[in-house]
């Protein structure tokens, strides 16, 4: 696994599972943003335990049909909680906390869960209330709804496009056209392994699908699943976890 592909899904992943939040501003662009973001977030709220696949495909931009390398995931919603296993990572955030826990190095990683929901497309957040000179539209189709968001020169993103479904408005594909030198070290760029040669302007495709719902319930969150707490800041992994070590990744734990 290419050590690029795998930093990047990994934090674009975190990205989904972050708060979405409305563009602030006035102004027809902003006004379809923020409905077809509302769209979303009802569609993903008014369906209950909802799990689906999710998909990583990165090239470079010059050779998008070309993939370099990939990742391939699942994710489990319910209301305020989340489960994504990825990349032999799996991340449990619930109503207090984001708990990751690495199979391979034994160790759980613990932090207090931020502020907002859990909606799967984090990407668009509140930078596009602050950032200048971001452009965005929204296009129709017979069966999917288009939302592309075209970002200043020198960003990290240059463009991001987001298609959903017409009737559900559940998520189908995300598009990220990237300038991975501001998202990735010249260290980790340069370290042997990567399957191909390094360009400054890549691609990242995510793919969702295989939308179900009722296939677990409100068990999969259960924080003493993983972790006991013992006192103030103070933890211990739980059942099958016992040999694990935690990190604590936030003080007000």
């Amino acid at each position: 696994m290419c050590q690029k592909i795998r930093l990047l899904g990994l934090l674009l992943t975190l990205s989904l599972l972050t708060r979405l939040t409305a563009v602030a501003g006035g102004g027809a662009d902003s006004a379809a943003l923020r409905a077809f973001m509302t769209r979303i977030r009802k569609a993903y709220a008014t369906n209950h335990f909802m799990d689906f696949h999710v998909r990583y495909y990165y090239a470079n931009a010059d050779e998008p049909q070309v993939y370099l390398d990939s990742l391939a995931g699942e994710i489990q919603m319910e209301k305020e909680n989340s489960r994504l296993v990825l990349d032999g990572i799996e991340t449990i955030v619930t109503g207090k906390y984001a708990i990751q826990i690495d199979a391979a190095e034994k160790t759980i990683y613990l932090t207090a869960r931020r502020a907002g929901g859990t909606n799967p497309i984090g990407m668009v957040d509140s930078i596009l209330a602050h950032m200048q000179g971001v452009q965005v539209s929204v296009t129709k189709e017979s069966h999917a709804e288009v939302l592309s968001i075209g970002f200043p020169p020198d960003q990290a993103y240059s463009r991001i496009t987001i298609r959903i479904d017409a009737k559900t408005g559940l998520l189908q594909k995300i598009s990220y056209a990237l300038n991975t030198s501001k998202l990735v070290s010249a260290e980790m760029i340069n370290r042997p392994g990567n399957a191909s040669p390094y360009q400054a302007r890549g691609n990242m495709d995510i793919l969702f699908s295989d939308y179900r719902q009722g296939k677990f319930d409100d068990n999969l969150f259960r924080e003493d699943n993983f972790i006991t707490r013992i006192g103030p800041g103070r933890f211990e992994p739980a059942g099958r976890y016992k040999d694990y070590h935690i990190y604590l990744a936030s003080s007000n734990l």
